[in-house]
């Protein structure tokens, strides 16, 4: 395998990687739903609602990067 076709196997891997962990960050803020109002878990929901924002966003700036 060349290098270059095993970098975009590995990115491939890892933006899937990435892309599966937001989608379970979500999946967690919308089953603690019902814990709404404990100020514990509302900043949790907070924090995993920013990592989603800033991830997805790094996943859109590196696929448009790559596409240039």
């Amino acid at each position: 395998m060349s290098g270059r076709s095993s970098e975009a196997t590995a990115t491939r891997d890892l933006t899937a990687l990435v892309y599966e962990l937001l989608d379970a960050h979500a999946d967690t803020a919308r089953l603690g739903d019902e814990l709404a109002g404990d100020l514990r878990w509302d900043a949790h929901l907070a924090y995993l609602r920013d990592l989603q924002r800033v991830g997805r966003e790094l996943l859109a700036r590196h696929g448009s990067e790559r596409a240039a």
